[in-house]
């Protein structure tokens, strides 16, 4: 239900703690901003890296294993030369090797992203109680004599709602992520039992994570987009800081200067 306007704006006190929350949470947003990016960055690494297997894994399905023993075991150490590549061995560490169980990197894969996907649904929920309160404080701008720092106030305001509601998409996406990878065991016998469906399934959560960093980018650049608007609003506000003794105060004893003796 909309808030009927009183036409009275807050008083000074009021105002001085809207100016604190402004001053603090617009170096916040600065953090995560980056921070942001630096995520779906890594989400996107993940991501490839579950797509360069993938892509290694229909290739092999088209042309078959090697004719050596692997059972041997002179060859245990041996890495699967059907299940690896490479450029991802070298960069990620994932290496599946004979006789041996899932990667541990793929284990941690899961671990990081079931961690990042519970993250941001704590910060969605916290964002979704701040915004609440925040849409009730900040309508004490509404008011002719306020509306000039209304305006950018409300700006900042819709955009950090919109990014605890995108932060909670992105929860739901690496949650997906990670059922796909737990949906089928990574070990070489299991994988080689369904080359072409074990490879569908990587390249499902690749796709899921590639959203994922979409949205968590894309909420990182609308935050920084909000710092001119918390920087007329600060500044408006601060425009309005009363510069001389409160109301009321009694005001200092005059300074007299008196000659002293001759």
């Amino acid at each position: 239900m909309a808030k009927e306007a009183t036409g009275r704006g807050p008083d000074g006190a009021a105002l001085e703690g809207m100016l604190a929350v402004a001053r603090f949470h617009r170096e916040h947003e600065r953090f995560h901003s980056m921070n942001g990016l630096e995520q779906a960055a890594e989400i996107r690494r993940d991501s490839n890296a579950l797509k360069v297997l993938a892509q290694r894994w229909l290739e092999a399905a088209e042309s078959g294993r090697s004719t050596l023993d692997y059972d041997d075991p002179r060859f245990q150490a041996a890495g699967c030369d059907d299940l690896n590549d490479k450029a991802a061995v070298a960069t990620t560490g994932i290496l599946f090797m004979e006789g041996e169980s899932e990667p541990p990197e793929i284990g941690q894969m899961k671990t990081k992203l079931s961690g990042m996907a519970a993250g941001f649904d704590r910060t969605a929920g916290w964002l979704a109680q701040k915004m609440e309160a925040g849409w009730e404080r900040e309508s004490a701008l509404l008011t002719p004599e306020l509306a000039s720092a209304a305006q950018p106030r409300f700006a900042a305001l819709a955009r950090t709602t919109l990014t605890g509601l995108g932060l909670g998409v992105v929860s739901r996406l690496l949650e997906a992520a990670v059922t796909a990878l737990s949906a089928q065991v990574l070990v070489p016998a299991a994988v080689r039992k369904d080359l072409v469906g074990s490879a569908q399934l990587l390249l499902a959560a690749s796709w899921l994570l590639d959203e994922a960093s979409s949205v968590l980018a894309e909420q990182a650049a609308d935050i920084a987009r909000s710092d001119p608007s918390w920087t007329a609003y600060i500044e408006d506000l601060q425009a309005r800081e009363p510069t001389g003794p409160p109301p009321g105060a009694t005001p200092p004893e005059p300074f007299v200067v008196t000659a002293g003796p001759t």
